[in-house]
């Protein structure tokens, strides 16, 4: 029987924080993807969603969608149904966890959501549990596996890993039945902080875009020079550096209109900046936008510019997932080096890279875009052809489908709460009908970058 056609499939819940949220398209996209290909979802948000301006896409998720009540005292009868029924063991996992967190009011919220959940998990029949990031939703994840022996992973990406605490990742993956995170950059820092007992396999799987999505045909030649920056307004896409870039590239005589497309708590200071700047007349400030619109916007664009920078708290980026749509389109890409950027673009090869936080820098290769059309035609095909062949989100979906399957399979049979809660991990080997390793032993690396 083919392996993705198995009749007795796990039943999976994923866990998110907020679903759906504008930003986070690429979660959409995955869930659409895994379903079809015949997944079968049960999907968990911690928070409801505060932005009508979603995809359109979302009409077409077929799991359905619960929400966590937002009141404690609805909450807190569950919480005290679950103490009751293993008391020293409800104790004993929540100290355990507790040492984790800088806060306890964050704690307790967290024990709350996962005895919630943990009911919901177990009168659905859930057998594995999915949570994206790494920081909110995994927290939860694990304390739902420690009340029920239900098996977990998770999906770290970028600001989860960065602004949590070594320990605290080190906690979490260690009781996982594996971690998925979206570039080789993050993976070789999870590789750091894995312990020596960790059995959970490491895989890097890259988002990837649902090309099914976006149209056949590549940016057409826009009428006025467009600079295209999809972002959210915060410190680590380097927003101010490109404002101080367009300044130059104004005094210098370049004639252009730029467009961030996005919303975050800096916009006032960013609102000043271009007063500051007086660039009134050439950057405007778009604020948010259905995913939709921004393809369309990219069908116009002469050049997508993301100048991303470390920020001051350690926050970055993986991969942008609008530089890659970006680079399906058809539109010549800038960016910086900056934590997994390189693993998409190559400088000079499928775009231009810059140091970042120089503003003179990206001036001056934004320039050499605009003023020739050759360079711009070539890294442009090269960008399309990048994504056609490593970010193919049904391709890469695939890998996680598997994993999926497998380790809700195995939690079906082979799993039994621990002492402290944890689920002792049966061994996985290959995939059937796979060539690639699933994970084996304590071989915590599974090496996936395509190149």
């Amino acid at each position: 029987m083919d392996y993705l056609q198995q009749q007795d499939r796990p039943k999976i819940a994923y866990v998110l924080k907020c679903f759906p949220r504008p930003s986070e398209t690429f979660i959409l996209h995955e869930i659409l993807e895994l379903e079809r290909q015949g997944l079968a979802l049960r999907l968990f948000s911690l928070l409801e969603p505060s932005s009508t301006k979603v995809a359109t896409a979302v009409q077409e998720v077929k799991a359905p969608v619960s929400y966590m009540p937002q009141s404690t005292w609805a909450l807190l009868p569950v919480t005290g149904g679950r103490f009751l029924q293993h008391p020293w063991r409800f104790l004993r996992i929540s100290l355990a966890a507790l040492v984790h967190y800088r806060q306890i009011g964050v704690f307790l919220k967290h024990v709350l959501y996962a005895a919630y959940l943990a009911r919901e998990c177990e009168r659905a029949g859930i057998t594995h549990i999915h949570a994206h990031y790494a920081n909110i939703p995994a927290a939860v994840a694990q304390l739902v596996h420690q009340f029920t022996g239900i098996s977990y992973s998770f999906t770290a990406h970028a600001k989860d890993i960065y602004l949590s605490r070594p320990a605290a990742l080190t906690y979490r993956m260690g009781m996982a039945r594996f971690v998925v995170t979206c570039t080789a950059y993050n993976q070789r820092y999870l590789e750091q902080l894995i312990s020596q007992d960790q059995v959970a396999p490491l895989h890097c799987i890259y988002h990837g875009l649902n090309l099914r999505a976006f149209p056949a045909r590549l940016a057409l030649p826009p009428t006025q020079p467009l600079l295209l920056t999809v972002a959210r307004l915060v410190e680590k896409k380097g927003l101010s550096y490109l404002l101080r870039a367009c300044r130059i590239l104004v005094d210098q005589g370049y004639d252009f209109t730029c467009r961030i497309v996005g919303e975050g708590p800096p916009r006032p200071a960013l609102e000043q900046e271009i007063r500051d700047l007086a660039l009134g007349d050439r950057v405007v400030l778009w604020g948010a936008e259905k995913h939709e619109q921004v393809i369309e916007m990219y069908q116009h664009a002469t050049l997508a510019v993301l100048p991303c920078v470390i920020s001051a708290d350690g926050d970055r980026d993986g991969i942008p997932n609008a530089l890659v749509e970006a680079l399906y389109l058809g539109v010549p890409a800038v960016s910086t080096p900056v934590s997994g950027i390189p693993e998409l673009l190559t400088s000079e090869v499928n775009g231009l890279l810059v140091a970042p936080g120089e503003s003179m820098e990206l001036a001056t290769a934004i320039a050499r875009l605009l003023t020739d059309p050759p360079l711009c035609a070539r890294l442009a095909l090269a960008g399309h052809q990048t994504v056609l062949a490593h970010f193919d989100m049904a391709r890469n979906a695939t890998r996680l489908l598997r994993l999926l399957l497998e380790q809700g399979a195995a939690s079906g049979f082979a799993s039994s709460p621990g002492k402290d809660g944890a689920v002792q991990t049966a061994e996985i080997t290959e995939a059937p009908g796979s060539n690639e390793l699933v994970g084996t032993g304590n071989d915590n690396r599974q090496e996936s970058t395509p190149w």
